[in-house]
């Protein structure tokens, strides 16, 4: 195991955590800045962590809440002030229980060819402030998350082991196309709003498709969509997954059928699953190599993997229209209420991007 290393030097007001780790630099800072994965890692064993507000980029705030195994609870808050991808986090740290008392946090990521040194050089007001921190049990937090942060990276490297995420555009009154939705109008009569945020991204949705297109080791689709996008009005040959920078190798696409098509435009991208939906998942886990699994739609196939528990996040992209008529996400008839645990949520003007996790 790798040591973690804690130096406080007397009569000074710093703190510096360094930790070499098994996982790329790009892992540790999704784990970092990825809400589905914080609340596995940050904090001591015995505390469960509950997140209240995370907004991991330049300008947003966080706040979560540890609470221990007899009920107490501590609440900790900050602000992110520079979120540089893969490279450097700088952040403040605030214990509710103390107001006022804020630490300034600067985390960097080095490429140590393929694995990484993690360096967290912590700030206080105060020797007095860094002191009580130190006093209160703060190694033993460090400790642990550490050596959980390390375990979750290993785990990360074994097949099979990402997750199944159904990401996927909603209006309010939740279609995820207008009506007539067809191979030549994919997203319905009207239904192009939808997609605005992707169409005309702000800085801040191009992050968010930025790191969707990196996580993703395979992508689910059900019939429906494929004939769309594989339709002369669909998917340009030249095309990668992504746009611009995210111009990267597309992943395979595991398309849900009854039967294989007779002609295919674009066979190389698509594998076809005939034995039903979780035979899909199953091939699409196995040749992601430990990336997330990627259910983009159409709207029945993106509802059967939550209903059928097989989905671990559910992202909607919440479009501000109501288009009144179109393809619904969650039809009538459907099995029971699904539970879900809010990971997060990201405002911008064309959508609110609402992350859960799907409880069992």
């Amino acid at each position: 195991m790798n040591p973690t290393t804690i130096t406080a030097q007397p009569g000074s007001p710093f703190v510096e955590v360094v930790r070499e780790f098994d996982a790329t630099p790009a892992q540790l800072f999704r784990a970092y800045t990825d809400p589905d994965l914080i609340t596995r890692w940050l904090g001591p064993r015995d505390v469960e962590m509950r997140l209240l507000e995370f907004d991991a980029h330049s300008g947003g705030a966080y706040r979560y809440v540890h609470v221990g195994a007899d009920g107490s609870e501590h609440v900790f808050r900050g602000v992110f002030h520079a979120v540089e991808r893969a490279e450097r986090i700088i952040q403040t740290f605030e214990y509710e229980g103390a107001p006022g008392q804020v630490s300034l946090e600067t985390l960097t990521f080095e490429d140590l060819d393929g694995r990484t040194r993690l360096r967290a050089r912590s700030v206080f007001p105060s020797v007095e402030t860094r002191d009580a921190m130190v006093a209160s049990g703060m190694e033993r937090g460090i400790r642990d998350s550490m050596d959980r942060l390390g375990e979750l990276a290993r785990a990360a490297e074994r097949p099979g082991s990402g997750r199944v995420v159904v990401d996927i555009s909603m209006s309010l009154d939740g279609y995820v196309t207008g009506p007539g939705a067809d191979t030549e109008h994919g997203l319905g009569i009207g239904g192009e709003p939808l997609h605005a945020w992707v169409s005309e991204p702000t800085p801040r949705d191009a992050e968010i498709l930025h790191r969707s297109f990196t996580e993703t080791g395979a992508v689910v689709m059900g019939r429906t969509m494929f004939d769309v996008v594989d339709s002369p009005n669909g998917w340009a040959d030249e095309d990668g997954y992504g746009e611009g920078e995210d111009r990267i190798p597309a992943p395979p696409v595991f398309v849900v059928t009854h039967t294989r098509p007779e002609k295919i435009r674009r066979g190389e991208r698509f594998r076809f699953a005939t034995d039903g939906l979780e035979d899909a998942v199953e091939q699409a886990r196995a040749a992601a190599g430990g990336k997330d699994v990627m259910v983009i739609g159409g709207g029945s196939i993106a509802s059967q993997v939550v209903y059928a528990g097989l989905a671990d996040v559910l992202r909607i992209h919440l479009a501000p229209i109501v288009l009144g008529a179109g393809t619904p996400l969650f039809p009538e008839g459907n099995p029971g209420p699904v539970r879900l645990e809010p990971l997060g949520a990201v405002s911008t003007p064309g959508a609110e991007h609402l992350t859960y996790r799907v409880l069992d």
